[in-house]
């Protein structure tokens, strides 16, 4: 790779710090206590439940962030001819997309602070498979702290994503373009604004490659998970409603560094699907640690995030060829 366009790392304005952001959302205790642990599928019938959402996790950000919320709102649904997304409606877009984006913080900060022993406030996430910006983007607004990558193969998905981050002002966030297991990067950052909208209006892909190229900053034919640009650099890993459990754990967990996190958002009832990826989920080099329960708007009420511990290297060989995830899964 010729080129890696860097997070510019400047202070995010923000008059709420992360923790705090965390310690007043909304948490319903358990009657019990689930701790952190290997699950035992022949006895599995009910996923571990973590947390419950009583009221809006919106509603917790400062007033800055929801600004930026309202504003990748309109802009989602501006450019929702692109079919970003199948809800049309403001409030159905805030409680299917922003709230269940939202939710899945508290998993993150609990399983990472139990398990990886580390501080969340400064986390490096990989949202594989972003599509329009769900739940990645939703999270570096929440975590200004968090330096977001976010991973999609559409290029008109892409040109979505870099507007919405200019127009929201976001400075922790990075757009590369291709299938997780390909890489074919590029990115905005560095470029004038006049830039931007000509790329946006006059390029699109032709364009877009030529000035990048210029700049050093295009690289094709590479395995993302295979570069070491990439390869286990992240703390954690999410994906949401992108594939299969079994087929993601090969896309994600190259990515995630040996003593991260890979976060799965899955519906009311993944328990099979858990299952089934357990053989994926150990050559990756990762184990389930806890399934959580979450409140959501989903037709059911409930969504669930897995929560996989990468607890060694994975093997030179994953990510295997473009494709073969999907049409081969372990």
């Amino acid at each position: 790779m010729f080129y890696r366009c860097k997070i510019l790392n400047v202070n995010f304005p923000s008059s709420v710090s992360l923790g705090t952001f965390v310690k007043h959302l909304p948490f319903s205790k358990p009657k019990t206590s689930f701790p952190p642990q290997r699950l035992n599928f022949k006895s599995l019938t009910t996923t571990t439940t973590c947390v419950t959402r009583s009221s809006s996790y919106f509603e917790t950000l400062n007033s800055r962030q929801k600004d930026q919320i309202h504003l990748y709102v309109d802009a989602l649904l501006q450019w929702n001819q692109m079919n970003l997304t199948a809800v049309n409606e403001v409030n159905e877009v805030m409680e299917r997309h922003i709230e269940d984006s939202l939710a899945i913080i508290p998993p993150i900060q609990n399983s990472y602070i139990s398990s990886c022993n580390n501080s969340f406030d400064n986390l490096r996430i990989v949202d594989v498979g972003s599509g329009a910006g769900l739940p990645g983007l939703v999270l570096a607004v929440a975590c200004p702290g968090w330096e977001v990558t976010l991973v999609e193969s559409m290029n008109k998905r892409c040109l979505f994503l870099e507007h919405a981050v200019s127009l929201i002002g976001l400075s922790n966030v990075q757009v590369v373009r291709e299938r997780a297991e390909v890489l074919f990067q590029y990115s905005f950052y560095g470029f004038s604004n006049d830039l931007r909208l000509k790329i946006i209006v006059k390029g699109l892909e032709f364009e877009c490659i030529t000035q990048l190229y210029a700049f050093g900053a295009l690289s094709m034919g590479q395995k993302l998970g295979q570069d070491s640009n990439f390869r286990e650099r992240f703390d954690v890993a999410v994906a949401r409603a992108v594939a299969e459990m079994k087929v993601l754990a090969e896309y994600c967990l190259p990515l995630v560094r040996v003593g991260g996190l890979f976060v799965a958002a899955k519906g009311h009832n993944p328990q099979d699907e858990v299952k089934s990826a357990e053989r994926a989920t150990k050559l990756m080099g990762a184990s389930v640690l806890q399934l959580c329960s979450v409140e959501s708007h989903s037709p059911h009420g409930q969504r669930t995030a897995i929560i996989c511990f990468k607890n060694r290297p994975t093997p030179r060989k994953y990510p295997r060829d473009p494709g073969t995830p999907t049409k081969e899964p372990l």
